[in-house]
C-alpha cells in the first residue's frame, strides 16, 4: 500500500517555506458562485496577504455569475484586492468543455487557464484550491502554510484533513465506502483524514494527469486517480474547521455522486466488473414520508462527466 505522509500545518516555518520555495510559484485559488461569498472571499484574500512577500505569487478567484452582469462579488474582490485576477467560469472555453457547471468543472478550468499563462516546467507550480465559505473564525494562513509546506518537501498532491464537528457525509458514507473493498493500493485512501476536503493543493503537473469529475465525485476522482497512478500525496492536518452546512437533499445529492464516482472509477479500471444486467445508475431514486405524513419520490438524474486528464488536451 502506497504511503500517505502526514504533517501538521505547524510543521511548516515560514522562513522554511521560503528558502524551499526557491524559483516555484504559488497559485492560490477561491471558487464562488454569485454573490453569497463576496464578503467571505474578499476577506480571506486580505488575510493571506498578511504572509510574508515572496510565498504567495497569484491569487486567482474562480467565479460563476448567477446572471450576466458583473456582481458584488466581482465588485468587492476587485476593490480590497485588486491585484486577483477573476475567472469567469460562465463562458470560459475549453476544448470538449461545454458551459455546464459544477465544481469540479470549474476547478478544471481554471487550471487550463493557469497552463495557458504559466511558463515553466509545471512540476514548478503549486496550485492551492481553497474553499470560500469557511466560517472566518477557522480560517487562517495555515491553510495555505501547511499545503505549501507538503508540497515543498516533496509531495505532488497534499489533501487538508481537520476536526469539523459535522462532516456528515465523511463520517457516514465517504470512509466506510472507501473500507468496503480492499485493494492494495485503493487501501490508502482510508489514510486521508478528511478525505472529501475542498482544500487541497498540488503541483501543476498533478493536476494536469488526473481526471476530473464535473460536481461532486471531484474530490474522490482525483484521490483514486493519484493512488493508483503512484502519485506522492500527503494529509494535512489544519486543525478546527466549519463552513456553513448543507440541506438534507444536498447531503443526499453529495452522497450519491461520491458513491456513483468510486463504483465508476474502480469499474474502469478494471477493479469491478458488472454481470447480468447491472449497471451504474445515472438516477438517484428514493422515497420517504414528510412530516406532514405525506410521500415524497425522488427521481432526478444526477450523471456528472468525466473529463480526462488535461494533459492530453494542452
Amino acid at each position: 500500500m502506497p504511503q500517505i505522509t502526514k504533517y501538521n500545518h505547524t510543521d511548516f516555518s515560514h522562513d522554511e517555506i521560503l528558502e524551499l520555495k526557491g524559483n516555484r510559484k504559488i497559485y492560490v485559488v477561491f471558487s464562488t458562485f454569485s454573490e453569497r461569498e463576496a464578503d467571505l472571499v474578499a476577506s480571506k484574500i486580505e488575510l493571506l496577504k498578511t504572509l510574508p512577500a515572496g510565498i504567495i505569487d497569484r491569487f486567482i478567484l474562480n467565479h460563476r455569475r448567477a446572471g450576466i452582469e458583473q456582481d458584488r462579488t466581482e465588485l468587492t474582490v476587485a476593490a480590497k484586492a485588486p491585484e486577483t485576477e477573476i475567472v469567469i467560469s460562465n463562458d470560459f472555453a475549453v476544448p470538449g468543455m461545454g458551459s455546464e457547471k459544477g465544481k469540479g468543472a470549474d476547478m478544471r478550468r481554471t487550471l487550463y487557464h493557469i497552463n495557458r499563462t504559466f511558463d515553466g516546467n509545471r512540476s514548478d507550480a503549486i496550485v492551492i484550491f481553497l474553499d470560500a465559505d469557511v466560517l472566518p473564525g477557522y480560517f487562517g494562513t495555515h491553510f495555505v502554510t501547511g499545503l505549501t509546506g507538503a508540497l515543498l518537501r516533496g509531495a505532488e498532491f497534499a489533501k487538508a484533513g481537520f476536526w469539523r464537528q459535522m462532516g456528515r457525509v465523511k463520517k457516514f458514507v465517504a470512509q466506510p465506502l472507501f473500507s468496503v473493498i480492499r485493494h492494495p493500493v485503493l487501501d490508502g485512501l482510508s489514510e486521508f483524514s478528511y478525505p472529501l476536503a475542498g482544500e487541497c493543493a498540488g503541483t501543476l503537473e498533478f493536476f494536469n494527469s488526473v481526471s476530473f469529475m464535473q460536481i461532486y465525485g471531484v474530490e474522490t476522482s482525483i484521490l483514486i486517480d493519484g493512488l493508483l497512478d503512484a502519485h506522492l500525496m500527503a494529509d494535512v492536518n489544519l486543525g478546527l474547521y466549519d463552513h456553513e452546512h448543507h440541506t438534507d437533499k444536498n447531503i443526499q445529492k453529495m452522497c450519491f455522486g461520491i458513491m456513483r464516482t468510486y463504483i465508476l472509477a474502480l469499474k474502469e479500471r478494471g477493479l469491478l466488473e458488472f454481470k447480468n444486467g447491472a449497471g451504474i445508475s445515472d438516477l438517484f431514486r428514493a422515497e420517504y414520508i414528510e412530516q406532514s405524513g405525506d410521500r415524497v419520490v425522488i427521481n432526478e438524474n444526477l450523471a456528472e462527466i468525466r473529463y480526462r486528464p488535461l494533459k492530453e488536451i494542452l
